[in-house]
Protein backbone atom coordinates (compact mmCIF):
# COMPACT_ATOMS: atom_id res chain seq x y z
CA UNK A 1 0.00 0.00 0.00
CA UNK A 2 1.77 3.12 -1.21
CA UNK A 3 1.59 6.06 -3.62
CA UNK A 4 3.50 5.79 -6.88
CA UNK A 5 4.74 8.39 -9.36
CA UNK A 6 4.55 11.56 -7.23
CA UNK A 7 7.30 14.19 -6.93
CA UNK A 8 7.46 17.69 -5.47
CA UNK A 9 6.36 19.32 -8.75
CA UNK A 10 3.17 17.26 -9.12
CA UNK A 11 -0.44 18.06 -8.31
CA UNK A 12 -1.36 14.39 -8.59
CA UNK A 13 0.44 11.04 -8.82
CA UNK A 14 0.58 9.21 -12.14
CA UNK A 15 0.54 5.77 -10.50
CA UNK A 16 3.31 4.22 -12.59
CA UNK A 17 6.62 6.12 -12.62
CA UNK A 18 8.00 5.42 -9.17
CA UNK A 19 11.46 4.43 -10.41
CA UNK A 20 12.09 6.01 -13.79
CA UNK A 21 15.67 6.57 -12.59
CA UNK A 22 16.56 2.91 -12.69
CA UNK A 23 17.97 1.65 -9.45
CA UNK A 24 20.56 -0.81 -10.61
CA UNK A 25 22.52 0.90 -13.39
CA UNK A 26 26.06 2.24 -12.87
CA UNK A 27 25.87 5.93 -11.99
CA UNK A 28 29.06 6.30 -9.94
CA UNK A 29 32.74 5.42 -10.23
CA UNK A 30 35.48 5.14 -7.62
CA UNK A 31 38.65 7.10 -8.37
CA UNK A 32 40.53 6.35 -5.17
CA UNK A 33 42.89 3.52 -4.22
CA UNK A 34 41.90 0.23 -2.66
CA UNK A 35 38.21 -0.41 -2.09
CA UNK A 36 35.47 2.25 -2.08
CA UNK A 37 34.41 3.50 1.36
CA UNK A 38 31.63 1.39 2.85
CA UNK A 39 29.07 4.19 3.07
CA UNK A 40 30.61 7.66 2.92
CA UNK A 41 31.73 9.15 -0.36
CA UNK A 42 35.47 9.78 -0.46
CA UNK A 43 36.55 9.01 -4.02
CA UNK A 44 33.05 8.14 -5.23
CA UNK A 45 32.14 10.41 -8.16
CA UNK A 46 29.31 10.60 -10.67
CA UNK A 47 30.07 8.61 -13.83
CA UNK A 48 30.64 11.22 -16.60
CA UNK A 49 28.99 8.92 -19.15
CA UNK A 50 25.84 8.67 -17.03
CA UNK A 51 25.80 12.42 -16.38
CA UNK A 52 26.17 13.17 -20.10
CA UNK A 53 23.11 11.11 -20.94
CA UNK A 54 21.04 12.11 -17.91
CA UNK A 55 18.04 14.36 -18.47
CA UNK A 56 16.01 14.72 -15.29
CA UNK A 57 13.07 16.25 -17.15
CA UNK A 58 12.54 12.96 -18.98
CA UNK A 59 12.65 10.93 -15.77
CA UNK A 60 9.94 12.58 -13.71
CA UNK A 61 6.29 11.55 -13.31
CA UNK A 62 4.08 12.56 -16.22
CA UNK A 63 2.10 14.76 -13.82
CA UNK A 64 5.14 16.91 -12.82
CA UNK A 65 4.08 20.38 -14.01
CA UNK A 66 5.49 22.85 -11.46
CA UNK A 67 9.07 24.21 -11.15
CA UNK A 68 9.05 23.58 -7.38
CA UNK A 69 12.55 23.39 -5.94
CA UNK A 70 13.69 21.32 -2.95
CA UNK A 71 13.86 22.74 0.55
CA UNK A 72 16.08 19.91 1.77
CA UNK A 73 19.65 20.26 0.49
CA UNK A 74 21.66 19.60 3.66
CA UNK A 75 23.89 16.55 3.01
CA UNK A 76 23.34 15.42 6.62
CA UNK A 77 19.63 14.99 5.90
CA UNK A 78 20.02 13.27 2.56
CA UNK A 79 20.28 9.50 2.27
CA UNK A 80 21.98 8.91 -1.10
CA UNK A 81 24.28 10.78 -3.47
CA UNK A 82 25.03 13.09 -0.56
CA UNK A 83 28.15 14.57 -2.22
CA UNK A 84 26.21 16.07 -5.15
CA UNK A 85 25.77 19.87 -4.96
CA UNK A 86 22.07 20.62 -4.55
CA UNK A 87 20.47 21.27 -7.92
CA UNK A 88 23.52 20.27 -9.96
CA UNK A 89 23.26 17.89 -12.90
CA UNK A 90 24.79 15.25 -10.63
CA UNK A 91 21.89 15.67 -8.16
CA UNK A 92 19.90 12.90 -9.85
CA UNK A 93 17.16 12.60 -7.20
CA UNK A 94 16.61 16.36 -6.92
CA UNK A 95 12.78 16.27 -7.15
CA UNK A 96 11.90 13.16 -5.15
CA UNK A 97 9.50 13.53 -2.19
CA UNK A 98 12.06 13.63 0.63
CA UNK A 99 13.70 16.70 -0.88
CA UNK A 100 10.64 18.75 0.19
CA UNK A 101 9.04 16.76 3.02
CA UNK A 102 5.26 16.63 2.75
CA UNK A 103 5.07 18.52 -0.55
CA UNK A 104 4.56 15.62 -2.97
CA UNK A 105 0.88 14.75 -3.45
CA UNK A 106 -0.64 11.37 -2.71
CA UNK A 107 -3.43 9.45 -4.39
CA UNK A 108 -4.61 8.35 -0.96
CA UNK A 109 -3.21 9.15 2.48
CA UNK A 110 -3.33 5.44 3.32
CA UNK A 111 -1.87 4.38 -0.03
CA UNK A 112 -3.40 2.33 -2.82
CA UNK A 113 -3.17 -1.41 -3.37
CA UNK A 114 -0.05 -1.76 -5.52
CA UNK A 115 0.51 2.01 -5.68
CA UNK A 116 -1.39 2.38 -8.95
CA UNK A 117 -4.37 4.64 -9.57
CA UNK A 118 -7.85 3.14 -9.24
CA UNK A 119 -8.71 1.27 -12.45
CA UNK A 120 -5.09 0.73 -13.51
CA UNK A 121 -3.72 -2.79 -14.06
CA UNK A 122 -0.77 -4.34 -12.29
CA UNK A 123 2.48 -2.39 -12.74
CA UNK A 124 6.20 -2.92 -12.12
CA UNK A 125 8.73 -2.10 -9.35
CA UNK A 126 6.36 -3.18 -6.59
CA UNK A 127 3.23 -1.82 -8.28
CA UNK A 128 1.41 -5.12 -7.94
CA UNK A 129 -1.15 -6.58 -5.57
CA UNK A 130 -2.59 -10.04 -5.00
CA UNK A 131 -6.39 -9.70 -4.64
CA UNK A 132 -7.88 -10.47 -1.23
CA UNK A 133 -11.45 -10.57 0.08
CA UNK A 134 -10.91 -6.98 1.26
CA UNK A 135 -9.23 -5.32 -1.72
CA UNK A 136 -8.02 -5.52 -5.31
CA UNK A 137 -5.33 -3.68 -7.29
CA UNK A 138 -5.80 0.11 -7.16
CA UNK A 139 -8.19 0.16 -4.18
CA UNK A 140 -7.78 3.04 -1.73
CA UNK A 141 -6.34 2.28 1.68
CA UNK A 142 -8.58 4.86 3.34
CA UNK A 143 -11.67 2.81 2.39
CA UNK A 144 -10.53 -0.45 3.99
CA UNK A 145 -12.79 -1.74 6.76
CA UNK A 146 -11.78 -0.55 10.25
CA UNK A 147 -9.55 -2.84 12.26
CA UNK A 148 -9.87 -1.97 15.98
CA UNK A 149 -6.56 -2.30 17.81
CA UNK A 150 -7.66 -1.94 21.44
CA UNK A 151 -4.84 0.60 21.93
CA UNK A 152 -5.66 3.58 24.14
CA UNK A 153 -3.45 6.66 24.44
CA UNK A 154 -3.79 9.51 26.94
CA UNK A 155 -3.65 13.17 26.03
CA UNK A 156 -0.38 14.74 27.12
CA UNK A 157 1.48 11.42 27.12
CA UNK A 158 4.25 10.21 24.86
CA UNK A 159 3.85 6.82 23.21
CA UNK A 160 5.91 4.34 21.27
CA UNK A 161 5.55 3.99 17.50
CA UNK A 162 7.57 1.74 15.21
CA UNK A 163 7.91 0.58 11.63
CA UNK A 164 10.11 -1.58 9.45
CA UNK A 165 10.79 -1.82 5.74
CA UNK A 166 11.47 -4.27 2.94
CA UNK A 167 12.90 -2.33 -0.01
CA UNK A 168 15.40 0.47 0.68
CA UNK A 169 14.25 3.85 -0.69
CA UNK A 170 15.99 6.32 1.64
CA UNK A 171 14.19 9.55 2.59
CA UNK A 172 12.43 10.29 5.87
CA UNK A 173 9.18 10.02 7.80
CA UNK A 174 6.67 11.64 10.13
CA UNK A 175 3.62 10.66 12.19
CA UNK A 176 0.19 12.31 12.42
CA UNK A 177 -3.42 11.69 13.55
CA UNK A 178 -6.84 12.01 11.92
CA UNK A 179 -10.21 11.34 13.63
CA UNK A 180 -11.51 7.96 12.48
CA UNK A 181 -14.90 9.40 11.51
CA UNK A 182 -13.31 12.01 9.22
CA UNK A 183 -12.26 11.60 5.60
CA UNK A 184 -8.75 10.18 5.82
CA UNK A 185 -6.96 12.66 3.58
CA UNK A 186 -3.93 14.95 3.81
CA UNK A 187 -6.03 17.94 4.91
CA UNK A 188 -7.13 15.97 7.97
CA UNK A 189 -3.81 14.34 8.84
CA UNK A 190 -1.90 17.60 8.45
CA UNK A 191 -4.00 19.23 11.17
CA UNK A 192 -2.41 16.99 13.84
CA UNK A 193 1.27 16.38 13.16
CA UNK A 194 2.94 14.65 16.08
CA UNK A 195 6.20 15.84 17.61
CA UNK A 196 8.98 13.35 18.28
CA UNK A 197 10.14 12.89 21.88
CA UNK A 198 13.70 11.91 22.75
CA UNK A 199 15.89 9.48 20.88
CA UNK A 200 15.15 6.98 18.15
CA UNK A 201 16.09 3.31 18.42
CA UNK A 202 16.70 0.38 16.16
CA UNK A 203 15.25 -2.84 17.56
CA UNK A 204 15.54 -6.52 16.77
CA UNK A 205 13.21 -9.17 18.13
CA UNK A 206 10.26 -6.95 18.97
CA UNK A 207 9.37 -5.41 22.34
CA UNK A 208 12.00 -6.44 24.86
CA UNK A 209 14.51 -7.30 22.14
CA UNK A 210 17.96 -5.89 21.41
CA UNK A 211 18.05 -2.12 20.83
CA UNK A 212 20.49 0.58 19.71
CA UNK A 213 19.54 4.12 20.72
CA UNK A 214 20.69 7.28 18.90
CA UNK A 215 19.80 10.96 18.74
CA UNK A 216 18.54 12.11 15.32
CA UNK A 217 18.74 15.73 16.49
CA UNK A 218 22.43 15.46 17.43
CA UNK A 219 23.21 13.80 14.09
CA UNK A 220 21.39 16.49 12.13
CA UNK A 221 18.76 13.97 11.03
CA UNK A 222 15.69 15.91 12.15
CA UNK A 223 14.05 18.72 10.16
CA UNK A 224 11.10 21.06 10.76
CA UNK A 225 11.83 23.91 8.33
CA UNK A 226 10.75 23.66 4.72
CA UNK A 227 8.24 20.93 5.60
CA UNK A 228 4.51 20.57 5.01
CA UNK A 229 2.55 21.28 7.08
CA UNK A 230 4.72 24.18 8.17
CA UNK A 231 6.73 23.30 11.26
CA UNK A 232 5.97 19.57 11.12
CA UNK A 233 8.89 17.47 12.34
CA UNK A 234 10.36 14.75 10.16
CA UNK A 235 13.20 12.32 10.80
CA UNK A 236 15.64 10.92 8.30
CA UNK A 237 15.39 7.23 7.50
CA UNK A 238 18.31 5.93 9.63
CA UNK A 239 19.32 2.90 7.56
CA UNK A 240 22.07 3.55 4.95
CA UNK A 241 22.22 1.70 1.64
CA UNK A 242 23.88 -1.69 1.13
CA UNK A 243 27.68 -1.36 0.94
CA UNK A 244 27.81 -2.97 -2.51
CA UNK A 245 25.30 -0.44 -3.93
CA UNK A 246 27.80 2.43 -3.95
CA UNK A 247 27.89 2.39 -7.78
CA UNK A 248 24.08 2.79 -7.87
CA UNK A 249 23.46 5.40 -5.16
CA UNK A 250 26.79 7.12 -4.49
CA UNK A 251 27.70 8.45 -1.06
CA UNK A 252 25.36 7.54 1.80
CA UNK A 253 26.01 7.82 5.57
CA UNK A 254 27.45 5.72 8.36
CA UNK A 255 25.08 3.35 10.23
CA UNK A 256 24.25 3.93 13.89
CA UNK A 257 25.79 0.63 15.01
CA UNK A 258 29.25 -0.83 14.44
CA UNK A 259 28.74 -3.27 11.59
CA UNK A 260 30.83 -6.43 11.21
CA UNK A 261 33.89 -6.58 8.98
CA UNK A 262 31.95 -8.89 6.65
CA UNK A 263 29.31 -6.22 6.24
CA UNK A 264 31.74 -3.31 5.87
CA UNK A 265 33.79 -5.23 3.33
CA UNK A 266 30.99 -6.29 0.99
CA UNK A 267 31.92 -3.71 -1.67
CA UNK A 268 31.36 -5.85 -4.76
CA UNK A 269 28.77 -8.45 -3.77
CA UNK A 270 25.66 -8.08 -1.58
CA UNK A 271 26.24 -9.72 1.80
CA UNK A 272 24.12 -12.73 2.81
CA UNK A 273 20.95 -11.95 4.79
CA UNK A 274 21.66 -11.14 8.43
CA UNK A 275 25.29 -10.09 7.97
CA UNK A 276 24.42 -6.36 8.16
CA UNK A 277 22.33 -5.24 11.13
CA UNK A 278 21.89 -1.46 10.78
CA UNK A 279 22.28 -1.02 7.03
CA UNK A 280 21.26 -2.41 3.71
CA UNK A 281 18.41 -3.23 1.41
CA UNK A 282 15.81 -5.89 2.31
CA UNK A 283 16.73 -5.57 5.99
CA UNK A 284 13.26 -6.34 7.33
CA UNK A 285 14.48 -7.73 10.66
CA UNK A 286 15.07 -4.28 12.17
CA UNK A 287 12.39 -1.91 13.51
CA UNK A 288 12.74 1.87 13.60
CA UNK A 289 11.32 2.92 16.96
CA UNK A 290 10.36 6.41 18.15
CA UNK A 291 8.22 8.12 20.76
CA UNK A 292 5.71 10.80 19.80
CA UNK A 293 3.75 13.29 21.91
CA UNK A 294 -0.05 13.10 22.01
CA UNK A 295 -1.31 16.72 22.18
CA UNK A 296 -2.85 17.89 25.46
CA UNK A 297 -5.78 19.55 23.69
CA UNK A 298 -6.75 16.61 21.50
CA UNK A 299 -10.47 15.82 21.64
CA UNK A 300 -11.32 12.37 23.05
CA UNK A 301 -12.34 9.82 20.45
CA UNK A 302 -11.14 7.27 17.94
CA UNK A 303 -8.22 8.17 15.67
CA UNK A 304 -6.22 6.75 12.79
CA UNK A 305 -2.45 7.00 13.19
CA UNK A 306 -0.85 8.11 9.94
CA UNK A 307 2.77 7.34 9.13
CA UNK A 308 4.13 9.05 6.02
CA UNK A 309 7.44 7.95 4.49
CA UNK A 310 8.67 10.33 1.76
CA UNK A 311 11.24 8.43 -0.29
CA UNK A 312 14.40 9.90 -1.81
CA UNK A 313 15.45 7.05 -4.12
CA UNK A 314 12.02 6.87 -5.79
CA UNK A 315 8.99 9.07 -6.44
CA UNK A 316 6.96 7.18 -3.86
Amino acid sequence: WFNNGCDIGCDTCDGVSGQKIQCCTTKFLFNGTGDPPSWTGEGIVADPKFVAGFNISNLRPTTAVHPTQPTLCDPALRTLNTNAPCGSKEDFWHYTPWRYPGKAPVTDSCGTAGGVLPGMPQGSAGASYAPTPNAKIGDLGSTLPPLPTGVEWSRGSDVEVAWNFKAWHGGGYTYRLCPAESELNEACFQKTSLAFVGNSSLRWGGVGGETVSFSPAERGWEVSTGTIPEGSVWRKFPIPRTVSEWYMYGASFDPVCDESDACKGSHYKPPPPGVCKCSGDWNDQVEIVDRVAIPEGLAPGKYVLGWRWDCEESTQ
